[in-house]
């Protein structure tokens, strides 16, 4: 019994960002165009997007959003009619900016806080896969300074380091029961800390054409002292004794190039482009304190990710801009390495959204973006779980500006 459950434990997915993780909702403009829009706007989420157009801001501001990310996701054991929903869970990423610099200088500075990985799923108890994944709940944290600098009045350079906070709860079933019938549980608890940075360049043909080219650096974030809990029978409380356990997680640097050109005087498009290095995540190791559960390695083998997406931002009014926008990304999880906490497939994304000058100082920002994962029939290589996964993702959102 004791082999059985631990290797249940160690075969843990835990900490695996995939595609699924990742959360691009810093600019609810950018959400609306259907994640373009890096290279057309130059406002406080250019220190995410594009850190060299951060400097071509004309004034200072501050910004504070969030959105409500909807994830849900069903599955479908082989041989089975019956499917198994995950429940209805609302992970609310933020992202808040301020900038500084004298006004029409050749720099500014900027302080950006967002959440740029993270997510929640609970499939409780009672669905086949109960071993692997009962619930899960994640953040990564990424707090940015960053300088920009204006060399001529088409070209600018920025960058910023990174800070991440990550945190992570992950419960699972166990196949051992209490007297009274309830299930045996495990439950792991962590925080951690990484660094990084991004860098950026943007040209722009004023009214014209504008480009730009940002790199994101990868993160290693070490999660120290994590807390391993068990409530199992007393008759194996000995041999699962409550513990720390360490790991390390690779976040995935990324490159994106952006487009932005006119198609009319009140029509403009983006066309943007990334590449995510998620080949770095080979493998998943864990370190427990005590010697009662020996440290494990766990392959994950991801290959690289790649997006394309494609926006229009319509300006009615001086003071109502409208956008719509789409975009496909692959995923980088191979099909024997998919685990229920982010049951990744390539992906279709659909988004609306618009801009209101509510005064001259106060701007609003709002968007919609849903997400389509692709079903997904495999066995998992290490669990040996065999079924179907679609999962469909409703991301409403909004943002609010004051300049000066």
């Amino acid at each position: 019994m004791k082999r059985l459950l631990l290797g249940l434990l160690l075969a843990s997915p835990v900490f695996a960002f995939a595609q699924g993780s990742q959360v691009n909702t810093q600019s609810q403009k950018i959400i609306g165009m259907g994640g373009a829009g890096s290279a057309l706007f130059i406002d406080e989420a250019s220190m995410v997007y594009s850190p060299g157009a951060l400097a071509k801001m004309d004034h200072n501001a501050v910004q504070i959003g969030a959105s409500a990310v909807m994830f849900r996701s069903a599955f479908q054991e082989a041989g089975s009619m019956m499917q198994h929903d995950s429940r209805f869970q609302v992970t609310p990423p933020f992202a808040a900016y301020a900038t500084f610099g004298p006004k029409n200088s050749f720099w500014k500075a900027g302080l950006a806080v967002y959440t740029p990985f993270g997510g929640s799923v609970d499939w409780g108890h009672d669905w086949p896969g109960r071993y692997e994944l009962s619930h899960l709940s994640l953040r990564a944290i990424f707090i940015q300074p960053t300088l920009s600098f204006k060399l001529t009045d088409q070209f600018s350079v920025g960058g910023g380091f990174i800070y991440n906070i990550g945190s992570v709860d992950l419960g699972r079933s166990l196949p051992a029961f209490h007297p009274d019938g309830r299930p045996a549980t495990a439950n792991l608890k962590g925080n951690g800390s990484g660094t990084g940075y991004n860098v950026g360049i943007h040209y722009n043909l004023e009214d014209q054409f504008a480009l730009s080219v940002s790199y994101r650096s990868k993160v290693i974030t070490r999660l120290e002292d994590g807390d391993a809990m068990f409530d199992v029978p007393q008759t194996l409380s000995a041999n699962f004794p409550n513990t720390k356990f360490s790991s390390e997680l690779p976040l995935p640097s990324s490159l994106n190039v952006g487009l932005a050109f006119p198609l009319s005087e009140k029509v403009d498009m983006a066309i943007d482009g990334s590449v995510l290095n998620y080949s770095i995540y080979k493998q998943l190791a864990f370190e427990y304190e005590t010697d009662l559960i020996p440290n494990s390695v766990s392959e994950k083998q991801y290959e690289n990710a790649y997006s394309a997406k494609v926006g229009i931002n319509y300006q009615v009014n001086d003071r109502l801009a409208l956008r719509t926008g789409a975009g496909f990304i692959r995923t980088p999880v191979r099909g024997q390495y998919v685990y229920p906490e982010t049951p990744d497939n390539n992906r279709y994304v659909a988004s609306l959204g618009f801009t209101y000058e509510m005064t001259d100082k106060w701007q609003l920002n709002a968007a919609y973006a849903f997400q389509h994962i692709l079903p997904r029939t495999g066995t998992n290589i290490s669990t040996g779980l065999r079924g179907r996964y679609e999962t469909y993702i409703h991301a409403p959102g909004v943002s609010l500006s004051y300049k000066w």
